[in-house]
């Protein structure tokens, strides 16, 4: 990667812990993601279509933080992060030091 210094991602499970009742938009500011709570394994993720919410597996999330934080940027697409990619950009977005780009879709790493 560019001007990029390898670095260890963060835990995200204690990411998601600390945005539990938060409104986490995606990428395009579209659509609302709402974490009602975060259990050892899985994240239960609200959305419109969703409003009691739907898990989403921690070790999904942490492997494309781990990406990112290795490989400086990371797409975000269903084939990359899976099937929760919107919920996974979004909440990759909220860390420091990242930049969400919608052309391609995608987050980046800045500085160190």
């Amino acid at each position: 990667m560019r001007d990029h210094i390898s670095c260890e991602a963060p835990d995200m499970h204690a990411v998601l812990v600390g945005l539990v009742g938060q409104t986490i938009w995606t990428m395009d500011r579209r659509k609302p993601n709402r974490i009602l709570e975060v259990s050892a394994d899985r994240a239960l993720v609200a959305t419109g279509q969703s409003p009691d919410g739907k898990p989403v597996k921690i070790a999904e999330l942490q492997d494309a933080a781990d990406r990112l934080y290795r490989d400086g940027e990371l797409e975000i697409s269903v084939r990359n992060v899976g099937y929760r990619s919107a919920f996974v950009g979004a909440v990759l977005a909220t860390l420091p030091d990242t930049v969400a780009e919608l052309r391609p879709r995608r987050i980046r790493l800045v500085g160190s």
